[in-house]
């Protein structure tokens, strides 16, 4: 039996992740965010450990989100700055990567109760053995907020696209179609699968399935 190109290049991971969000004031927050990923075909793992300080405009659009966990998806315009740490879990001889990022993110109402969030991230790369680089990614994310009595939930999707300067052109494009599910005051349930595709590295694809916890202090 042949097995095509594409289904050697493609790899299936795993991916639970945690984030931690702390609220400073009303504009202001610190986040703490841990994801993994494991490779089913070698069981190697990989994490990444970020740190975060999120900034957001004041005006509000959208009201109804006032008792929700995550209070600042109803801002208009949030900038974030923050650090990330990218190591193998299983391969000492894996490179690991320091990054710096910068993101500015603007939402805008559309009809039928929909929001299109733009996020714009600057990322600079420090990786083990590599000279310094930096990537941009810009992701397009769409959501609606759905509520049945005392069911509500927020289904996305989204579409992300990546500049490598390593290679200077477009080297990435991730989809994914996903969920968020409020579990009290406090706790957001995510999960989700991404599609990923690589035009300059191995592997070619990847189909990720995802969970995130997110906690809301």
């Amino acid at each position: 039996m042949t097995i095509s190109a594409a289904a050697q290049n493609t790899e299936d991971e795993l991916r639970p992740e945690l984030g931690i969000y702390i609220q400073q004031g009303p504009l202001i927050r610190v986040e703490l965010v841990d994801s993994f990923s494991g490779t089913q075909s070698t069981h190697d793992w990989q994490g990444d450990f970020a740190f975060y300080v999120e900034a957001a405009l004041k005006p509000v659009f959208r009201q109804e989100l006032r008792e929700q966990p995550d209070v600042f998806r109803n801002k208009y315009l949030v900038f974030r700055a923050g650090y990330r740490y990218q190591t193998s879990l299983t391969n000492a001889t894996s490179a690991s990567e320091n990054r710096g990022i910068l993101e500015l993110t603007p939402r805008y109402r559309l009809p039928w109760q929909m929001v299109i969030t733009d996020r714009n991230r600057g990322e600079f790369r420090f990786i083990q053995g590599q000279p310094f680089s930096k990537r941009y990614r810009n992701r397009l994310r769409l959501e609606r907020d759905v509520q049945y009595g005392w069911f509500n939930c927020t289904p996305y999707v989204y579409d992300e696209i990546f500049y490598d300067t390593r290679y200077d052109g477009w080297t990435r494009n991730q989809y994914a179609v996903g969920a968020q599910f409020p579990v009290g005051p406090h706790v957001i349930l995510e999960p989700y699968y991404l599609r990923q595709n690589n035009s300059d590295s191995t592997p070619a694809h990847i189909n990720a399935v995802g969970f995130k916890l997110n906690l809301y202090l």
